[in-house]
């Protein structure tokens, strides 16, 4: 049915006087003439056919008519307010940064499953090596990797990096079948991190003796290294949530019955964290529970 509305030019000079209580103010807060207030109050008072206010020397007085119009009129002006600064806004934008290993391995699918839920919402991602920089960059937020899983400003923790040794299962059988840490000692180390931290945490921790974390070959990437393991080249440290599926394909397995070895945390970071946008706020609740669900997952995989 089609709506039948007063002008709203004339509603809006009128809402601006009532408010204002002058035909004079309201011409400059709307850029126009006194005359043109007045014109069209007297053509909605015309529509109405009823005085809107009484007009005094120096000052106008809202009628009983008018005194009905104002507030319904005054809180659908600063509802239309509202949604136009909403709409002017980067509405329905994530701007998001990360580094490529944990965007391609595990956020972006994260991302598609999200936006199939949101479509509303558009996740625009930006990878690269170096962190976020707020300062110089205009991010919304991204995800960071840390040492340790301190508390840290305008940061969530979203996940620990839990590495354990990985390898294809045909390093599993053999005349140099790895059966035991110790067994390591006659493969190839794959390293991704080029100080071979992960290594070296990992055998002192599992006090593993007459393994060198220093030998072996080093790779610029996380995917290389990997895909290096899969292929049969040598034993490769990996974190569980991003190696989850080649886990339960089969490309990968973790010889040894030892828990996983926490290395680092991945944290959200916000250029503001106490004030969100609601897309925002929705994308960080997804990220959040999708990385719970999949340390459990994880968990399952290690123990089993």
């Amino acid at each position: 049915m089609r709506r039948r509305l007063p002008p709203l030019n004339a509603l809006r000079a009128f809402e601006a006087a009532a408010r204002l209580g002058s035909f004079t103010k309201a011409a400059e807060e709307l850029s126009v003439t006194q005359g043109a207030i007045s014109r069209q109050v007297r053509g909605l008072e015309d529509y109405f056919a009823a005085d809107l206010f009484t007009r005094g020397h120096r000052s106008v007085d809202l009628t009983a008519a008018g005194n009905r119009l104002l507030p319904a009129l005054s809180a659908a002006f600063d509802q239309i307010m509202v949604a136009a600064e909403r709409v002017k806004e980067r509405s329905g934008e994530v701007k998001f940064k990360s580094v490529p290993t944990i965007a391609v391995r595990w956020l972006v699918p994260q991302i598609l499953r999200f936006q199939a839920e949101r479509p509303d919402i558009q996740v625009r991602l930006t990878t690269a090596w170096r962190h976020v920089d707020f300062a110089r960059e205009d991010f919304d937020a991204g995800i960071m990797v840390f040492e340790n899983r301190e508390e840290r400003p305008n940061a969530d923790l979203l996940m620990v990096e839990r590495m354990a040794p990985v390898c294809a299962p045909a390093l599993l059988e053999g005349p140099h079948a790895l059966r035991r840490p110790e067994d390591l000692a006659r493969h190839r180390l794959l390293h991704a991190v080029p100080d071979h931290r992960d290594w070296r945490l990992w055998l002192t921790r599992n006090t593993v003796d007459g393994v060198d974390p220093e030998s072996g070959e080093d790779f610029d990437f996380l995917d290389a290294t990997l895909q290096a393991a899969v292929q049969g080249y040598g034993v490769a440290m990996g974190d569980l949530m991003l190696i989850e599926e080649d886990l339960k394909a089969g490309r990968l397995v973790m010889p040894f019955d030892r828990p996983p070895t926490e290395i680092g945390a991945y944290f959200l970071v916000f250029r503001d964290s106490g004030n969100l946008s609601p897309e925002l706020e929705a994308f960080r609740d997804w990220l959040r529970a999708a990385a719970a669900a999949g340390q459990a997952r994880t968990d399952n995989l290690a123990l089993g």
